[in-house]
């Protein structure tokens, strides 16, 4: 038997996952809310929730540092610093110090999604960085909100374990990493409804795969949405000639919600249109994460 056929009788994932892999890697913040030139924050290191969820599912974290306003590295982060994982690069800007933090912020996102077009986003959320205005529009982008779908280490989870997790189970992140990503062009591209709901079932089969290897684990996970946040207008996610769909529509994941144990459709994706950062260009990958947890797995 042939070293090809051989590898595809044996690993569900041959031939589904692109050989090259690129890095990805997400910017990363405490819980801080910036309204115009006021800052309020609720820790002065990154949350330990936020950051487990960003050591699972990315490659690199990047948490911008300011002279003007300073925040130091706490064990978590340091462990991180330690092992290559984390990098704090000075971005210090002149004025008000929460105008400062924003802007390194985005500036971070900006500079590093350069040098590795696609590959970048920023955390947002509760338990991560909060901007109320100044550097978004309205309805200029698109969302992708898995609902009651994703697996993600609670908060005390050791870093160690959630490292050796990733190392054991790099396929199903990789897998699940592939086809969310995929999902916009795939929309994008689609020339029928079946086309469409291909692409759903194959982030849907994503999401149960991980779904059942949290369950497997032996740490806690919680069972969480994730919403992703594109650059791409909503009015040309996809083509006018394709009848039938519209943003705004839901889809159940019927394998997602099985193997997390949900009654029904319990697990859904959800397709609207969303805010875009006025600085970000037009990519497929998305720009911004926000997760929302429910309750254990």
């Amino acid at each position: 038997m042939g070293e090809a056929k051989r590898r595809s009788s044996n690993d569900k994932f041959f031939g589904k996952i692109p050989k090259s892999i690129e890095m990805r890697g997400i910017v990363v913040s405490p819980p801080l809310e910036i309204d115009g030139t006021r800052l309020f924050a609720r820790m002065s290191n990154l949350h330990p929730q936020e950051l487990r969820f960003s050591l699972l599912f990315w490659d690199k974290l990047v948490w911008p540092s300011s002279r003007s306003i300073h925040f130091a590295s706490g064990p978590d982060e340091i462990f991180l610093e330690s092992a290559g994982i984390l990098t704090r690069p000075d971005y210090t800007f002149d004025g008000d110090g929460a105008t400062g933090i924003a802007l390194g912020q985005i500036q971070a996102f900006i500079d590093f999604n350069e040098k590795n077009p696609g590959a970048w986003s920023l955390s947002q959320g509760e338990d991560s960085l909060l901007i109320k205005n100044g550097f978004s529009q309205i309805s200029a982008g698109t969302s992708l909100e898995l609902h009651r779908a994703i697996p993600i280490p609670k908060y005390d989870v050791p870093l160690a374990e959630i490292l050796e997790f990733k190392h054991r189970r790099r396929d199903e992140l990789l897998y699940f990493r592939h086809h969310l990503e995929s999902l916009i062009p795939s929309l994008s591209n689609a020339n029928r409804r079946e086309d469409i709901d291909t692409a759903i079932q194959k982030i849907d089969a994503a999401c149960a795969d991980l779904v059942k290897v949290g369950r497997e684990y032996q740490f806690p996970m919680y069972l969480s949405n994730l919403k992703a946040n594109l650059s791409i207008s909503p009015s040309k996610l996809v083509p006018s000639s394709l009848a039938g769909f519209a943003v705004g529509n839901s889809f159940g994941l019927t394998a997602a919600s099985a193997a997390a144990g949900l009654a029904a459709i319990g697990s859904m994706i959800e397709i609207k249109a969303d805010i875009n950062f006025r600085s970000a260009k037009k990519e497929v990958s998305p720009f911004k994460y926000v997760y929302r947890i429910h309750n254990e797995l």
